[in-house]
């Protein structure tokens, strides 16, 4: 009898023990998770949508932290307190490859949120806030974005690259004389001379469909974004539709737009506007003082001049 009860006092005493260590333990894990870098709502998810680029995101100043296509990003809060307000700012990149160097996508975007503690679901576990970034965040002007466009090359260690089609070896081969005929079809439809268009494409792009500058231009005519939803161009990349634009928005300027200027104006204020904007001309009341400005005002005009006096000469 002793022996039993000895027995039944050793077993609640071991179970009293066990049940203070694993309360120990569930408190422990809890303390440790109440540190600032391991909150559930420290942490920040970044899903990069776009179509083939990388995104390159800062928060708070923080990074650059690199997110490749179709993947997501968990970043952490750490340099100021987790409740309140943040800046997350992200850029959009073609990735550099052998023959091509990085290039930048639209305008980067600056985005101010708030964590309140709230725990919200993501691919990689609960975080604090998260965001979703498609093309539209970078080309919010762009209707759609041509993927085709763009070209998948071998992989590359940490996964697939992609890389700009280039004039020479990944562009669709458009036949100059197709590229002419749609030259001298927007030249008869908006009453411009054919030297003119060839002039101002020879500038812009050199005939390169498939040229996009840092600044978000697109195509043969380098048409902005915001040229393109006013003129309707819904596939810059497309030469037909680049040149019809481009054309249309040239005629606007010098036929309607710069008559408030003298004659011999016309033209170079015209050329102005197109490079750097209609407001920039009326602000300034000429060309702007900008130095690419006035070196593509004068590189156009020259090229004009010698192309008509060619076709002149020769009786073209």
């Amino acid at each position: 009898m002793p022996l039993n009860l000895f027995l039944l006092r050793f077993l609640c005493t071991l179970y009293v023990v066990l049940i203070s260590f694993l309360l120990f333990l569930s408190r422990s894990e809890a303390s440790q998770d109440k540190s600032p870098g391991e909150l559930p709502y420290s942490k920040v998810g970044v899903i990069n949508n776009t179509p083939n680029f990388q995104l390159e995101v800062t928060i708070d100043g923080a990074g650059p932290y690199v997110i490749d296509r179709g993947q997501a990003g968990s970043l952490f809060l750490k340099d100021k307190g987790i409740i309140g307000e943040h800046q997350l700012v992200a850029k959009a990149y073609v990735p550099a490859t052998k023959h091509f160097g990085r290039r930048q996508i639209g305008k980067e975007r600056t985005i101010i949120f708030q964590i309140t503690g709230e725990r919200k679901d993501f691919p990689t576990g609960k975080v604090g806030w998260h965001k979703i970034f498609t093309y539209k965040d970078f080309l919010p002007h762009l209707a759609c974005f041509p993927t085709q466009r763009y070209t998948r090359t071998k992989p590359n260690g940490s996964g697939i690259l992609y890389e700009r089609r280039s004039l020479t070896r990944y562009q669709e081969k458009w036949k100059k004389d197709h590229i002419d005929g749609l030259i001298r079809e927007a030249s008869q439809r908006y009453h411009l001379p054919v030297a003119l268009l060839i002039a101002v494409i020879e500038v812009e792009s050199a005939f390169n469909t498939q040229a996009f500058s840092q600044k978000g231009a697109f195509g043969l005519m380098q048409l902005m974004p915001a040229t393109c939803t006013r003129f309707r161009v819904q596939n810059p990349f497309d030469p037909r539709e680049n040149v019809e634009g481009g054309a249309k928005y040239l005629s606007y300027l010098l036929h309607q737009w710069s008559l408030k200027f003298p004659p011999y104006q016309r033209l170079e204020l015209s050329l102005a506007a197109y490079n750097a904007g209609e407001q920039k001309v009326e602000l300034y009341g000429g060309i702007p003082p900008f130095k690419q400005t006035k070196d593509y005002v004068r590189e156009v005009v020259n090229r004009y001049k010698s192309l008509d006096e060619f076709k002149r000469q020769s009786g073209t």
